[in-house]
């Protein structure tokens, strides 16, 4: 199978998730529609001041981040490869008078169908792993930096993949150097706790795991440069049955013992 059949299974599987995605409790779009910023603490803090700026938010899904970021002052674009999640998007900006454009895209075709730079692009929670090929995927999002401008990424720490569960315990089951690629058939959706997952139609979901070593080399390689780096022991869901709330929309193990999050800034 290819990675472009692989990619177009997963659209079909986020287009099944996005509808029922507005029900969820991570998106928590009523909340949303009252007014509530959606950014987690860490995109909040890596992203800064954007009043003013223009900004491109990859793999945006429903866009309720583009949107918040509309809302702090942004000149925004979401894009996403889920047709479903875009007419969210639209309809929910068209609902609540904000000025935001979206675009349905396969990220790698983005430099076809989307012109000119932005001040900031911004890519959040959950979408590296969608992505076959990272070198690539770097020298597209940087295409579309504007000289000075940034990159910023916030996402689930890779070392997670090692980790599992076990008796009440985190334990070690995996290798973060093999099975880089995944294969899920799955009929459950992410955005909620884990015992009150989503349901949605049965579907097939293809993953590819990126050590951070891989993601920052592939931006140096693109032409940018790391203004900073951070590891933090918080995340923005319920991962494992052993996480629990902090209270401020996160996810932590007792005692932080390992990183559950990263965030990267380059600069072109």
């Amino acid at each position: 199978m290819s990675d472009l059949d692989k990619i177009s299974a997963n659209q079909e599987g986020f287009n099944l998730r996005a509808r029922a995605h507005l029900q969820s409790s991570y998106y928590d779009v009523e909340k949303f529609k009252q007014g509530h910023n959606m950014l987690r603490r860490l995109e909040r803090e890596e992203l800064g001041d954007v009043r003013g700026r223009s900004l491109l938010e990859l793999q945006c899904h429903i866009g309720v981040n583009s949107l918040s970021l509309a809302r702090m002052g942004a000149q925004v674009t979401g894009t996403d490869i889920s047709d479903e999640a875009i007419d969210i998007a639209r309809g929910l900006a068209g609902e609540l008078d904000l000025d935001a454009k979206f675009v349905q895209a396969n990220l790698y075709d983005l430099p076809q169908v989307l012109d000119g730079q932005f001040d900031m692009v911004f890519t959040g929670y959950g979408t590296l792993s969608f992505l076959p090929d990272i070198p690539r995927w770097a020298e597209v999002a940087a295409q579309f930096v504007k000289p000075g401008g940034t990159l910023t990424i916030v996402e689930i720490h890779p070392i997670l993949n090692l980790f599992d569960s076990v008796d009440g315990e985190l334990r070690v089951v995996r290798s973060l150097f093999q099975s880089r690629q995944v294969h899920h058939e799955m009929s459950k959706s992410y955005a909620d706790r884990i015992e009150d997952e989503v349901e949605v139609e049965k579907h097939s979901i293809y993953g590819w795991r990126w050590t951070v070593e891989e993601v920052v080399n592939s931006l140096i390689a693109a032409g940018l440069t790391i203004e900073r780096l951070r590891e933090v022991p918080y995340d923005a869901r319920q991962r494992l049955p052993l996480m629990e709330s902090d209270g401020d929309h996160n996810w932590r193990i007792a005692g932080d013992p390992i990183p559950l999050s990263f965030a990267c800034v380059a600069r072109k």
